[in-house]
């Protein structure tokens, strides 16, 4: 018999998951000034997240002259350290919904992530699009993006289509 490597894990299929539950996912991500090539690579104008002079002459206003992280950034770090605990098995993202960036996030914090399990079911018609019927449930998570500090910098809910058990090759 040929054994079959697996490619994602066996621990986060729609049936691992409970209501309730909160995954704290164990990487970190220390950002550096790689935030402003992306900035102005997705042409931002808020001159906030890469304007050191304007920074400088209006402390008042700007987080004491530092620069702020522009916030797709976070939610592309906070998003990707959930991946591996909550993403493997999904065969679709359905939906972001309510973002809210809560603290200012700066050249040099470290970003953590944890997910909670608002709700799960495996009637939603978007499913459909996904071949055979049952194949997958709909998992609503909580995603919160943590500092160093432990401040939350980011909550966001998403919605995903994850393989069920049965299902899974």
């Amino acid at each position: 018999m040929t054994e079959r490597h697996r490619f994602t894990r066996d621990d986060n299929l729609y049936e691992d998951f409970t209501v309730g539950e909160t995954i704290v996912h164990p990487r970190g991500r220390t950002l550096s000034d790689e935030h402003m090539m992306w900035t102005n690579f997705v042409l931002n104008t808020a001159q906030l997240h890469f304007n050191q002079k304007m920074c400088d002459d209006q402390p008042q206003v700007t987080f004491n002259g530092r620069r702020v992280v522009y916030g797709g950034i976070v939610f592309a770090f906070v998003s990707g350290l959930a991946s591996e605990e909550t993403e493997e098995n999904a065969l679709a993202h359905l939906s972001y919904d309510e973002g809210r960036h809560l603290t200012p996030v700066f050249s040099g914090d470290t970003l953590f992530a944890e997910s909670t399990v608002l709700s799960k079911t495996d009637d939603d018609p978007r499913l459909s699009a996904f071949g055979k019927p049952g194949q997958a449930g709909v998992v609503k998570f909580l995603l919160r993006g943590k500092n160093q500090k432990g401040e939350v910098v980011l909550e966001i809910t998403r919605e995903l289509a994850i393989l069920k058990r049965a299902f899974r090759p």
